[in-house]
């Protein structure tokens, strides 16, 4: 059995979104509408709006997955605000393979968004299928299966404080095995690892 590993604790988390947030600021202007990427982006926009010193606007959209066999998304909610003429800070959990970036980008391009931005708290290079651009990455994520701080596994982790890495056979052996809704001893495990919060994580900044 691999052991579940913390990636990043709480303390290191801080750390980078406060950086994040002030290179965000350098590139923005008062005015700025950041829309977050429903639901995985939660933890990380409430960081990093709160980093970022200009008058923003926040709104989000939402898509369904990506469908097996096309590797097409739909858009399930649309931003409420009018982004006409305005620049706007897309936030993401997570850009892996492009697919789902491109339709986003493109997307609030055609409501004539003066300029798109994106900020992801992790970036995963090595699975683009896409190019796209990414102004602002939090960390280079290369570990292949990882929850919390938005990311989850079936609904659960997101509310996680840090992010750990570990096996996902196993944690579907041990959310499968408990009779109990929320898993047995893995999870017990990830939830105390990411909730440990001192600094000793064992990923470095983008």
């Amino acid at each position: 059995m691999v052991a579940p590993r913390l990636l990043l604790s709480s303390d290191d988390l801080v750390r980078r979104v406060r950086e994040l947030g002030a290179e965000v600021a350098e590139g923005i202007d008062d005015g700025a509408v950041v829309v977050g990427v429903l639901r995985g982006c939660l933890p990380f926009l409430a960081d990093l709006v709160r980093a970022v010193d200009r008058r923003l606007e926040i709104d989000f959209l939402s898509l369904s997955a990506f469908a097996p066999d096309s590797g097409r998304v739909r858009l399930t909610r649309d931003v409420g605000l009018d982004v006409t003429g305005r620049q706007v800070l897309l936030v993401e959990d997570m850009v892996d393979t492009g697919l789902r970036l491109d339709f986003l980008l493109r997307h609030l391009r055609s409501h004539e968004a003066t300029e798109v931005r994106v900020c992801t708290l992790f970036d995963r290079i090595g699975r683009r299928v896409l190019p796209v651009p990414v102004d602002h990455a939090g960390f280079i994520m290369e570990e292949p299966f990882v929850v919390g701080y938005g990311l989850d596994h079936r609904g659960l982790f997101r509310n996680l404080p840090g992010v750990v890495a570990l096996d996902q056979a196993q944690l579907e052996a041990d959310l499968d095995s408990c009779p109990e809704p929320g898993g047995g001893a893995l999870v017990d495990d990830i939830r105390e690892l990411a909730r440990a919060g001192s600094g000793d994580g064992t990923m470095v900044p983008a």
